[in-house]
């Protein structure tokens, strides 16, 4: 009785520990809770050597986690939640699903596993798929308590990471907000007035008659041109150096970390090329206009620097519209061609 006691104890102590591991990690990310919860699930049950994670999406689980070396090839899976998968089963019944004789694995090399629904409330957040290749049973109850403990954190990760992604996303072009952008900027100044070698280039982005093309054609015509614009600006920028945004209605930023003015301005002239060039699929042409200022031969300081390409686009406007344009020597304006 008294060892029955002591394991019960024990194996209660552990649970918590994994719970608080798990509650932790969600601190950090949605992706940092799941990761601990695997380890969690392995340290309960030590036969498990495989977790899957699949989130609902509309009619399907989309597998969005796993973790061990049976898991590589199983990153993404979709399955259809009217299925005969045991995540199916979990996620259509809202409780646990164990393999058995009339079911079948989802990895073919698995002996044991267990499908449990973790649920933020009401809300199913996730379907968590445990499993063992060299067990053919596994402790049911711990695991099943700790999913359960574990869905209110990782609900609660997911809420802040698309919190944060709203504050720093457009939601119709995917770029920057201006705000985002703008602390990105005076960041990259923080550290060049720190001593770090430094130059970078910003573009200022003006789409020309955007207004017309809403009147004539709708606001949905209008927000499709908007998106096709922010993909013609990614595919002028470097991935993972510069960075661009939507700095509000048809307007758009962009940094193009470790150019040089005349290089930043050539650039430019490609990006207002490839805009007259593209089909929007409207019947009318859409054209930019561009202003181009220079870290550190314009400015030095991130809002004196957005004024200076802001008046440089302007001067592309006033100049003919569907042009680059940049501060020349004597403080005045120059058009690129």
């Amino acid at each position: 009785m008294h060892a029955r006691c002591r394991e019960a104890a024990r194996s209660e102590r552990a649970l918590l520990e994994a719970v608080g591991a798990v509650t932790a990690a969600s601190r950090d990310s949605a992706v940092a809770s799941l990761q601990a919860l695997a380890t969690a699930l392995s340290s309960l049950e030590p036969a498990v050597d495989a977790v899957l994670v699949f989130r609902p999406d509309g009619e399907e689980l989309h597998c969005s986690f796993s973790a061990g070396g049976r898991t590589q090839y199983f990153d993404g899976l979709r399955l259809r939640i009217a299925g005969d998968s045991l995540p199916s089963a979990a996620a259509s019944r809202g409780h646990h699903v164990v393999l058995d004789a009339r079911s079948k694995p989802l990895i073919p090399t698995d002996r044991a596993a267990i499908a449990i629904p973790m649920y933020a409330g009401s809300t199913l957040c996730a379907v968590v798929y445990a499993a063992a290749s060299r067990s053919r049973a596994l402790l049911t109850f711990p695991l099943v308590r700790l999913v359960a403990y574990a869905g209110v954190p990782y609900a609660l990760a997911r809420e802040r990471e698309a919190d944060r992604a709203s504050a720093t996303y457009d939601g119709l072009t995917g770029l920057y907000t201006a705000r985002a952008f703008r602390n990105a900027l005076q960041e990259d100044l923080r550290l060049a007035a720190l001593g770090r070698p430094t130059t970078l280039a910003l573009w200022f982005v003006d789409t020309d008659g955007f207004k017309g093309v809403n009147d004539a054609f709708g606001h949905a015509a209008g927000d499709r041109v908007l998106q096709r614009l922010a993909s013609l600006l990614r595919e002028q920028l470097m991935p993972a150096i510069d960075l661009a945004a939507r700095n509000g209605g048809d307007e758009f930023c962009a940094v193009l970390r470790g150019a040089h003015k005349t290089g930043a301005i050539a650039r430019a002239q490609a990006f207002c090329d490839a805009v007259r060039a593209c089909d929007f699929g409207i019947a009318a042409p859409i054209t930019a206009s561009v202003g181009v200022a220079a870290y550190p031969y314009d400015a030095s300081a991130a809002n004196e620097l957005l004024e200076i390409a802001d008046a440089a686009m302007y001067h592309s406007k006033r100049s003919g519209r569907d042009r680059v344009a940049f501060r020349d020597g004597r403080a005045g304006f120059t058009v690129h061609r």
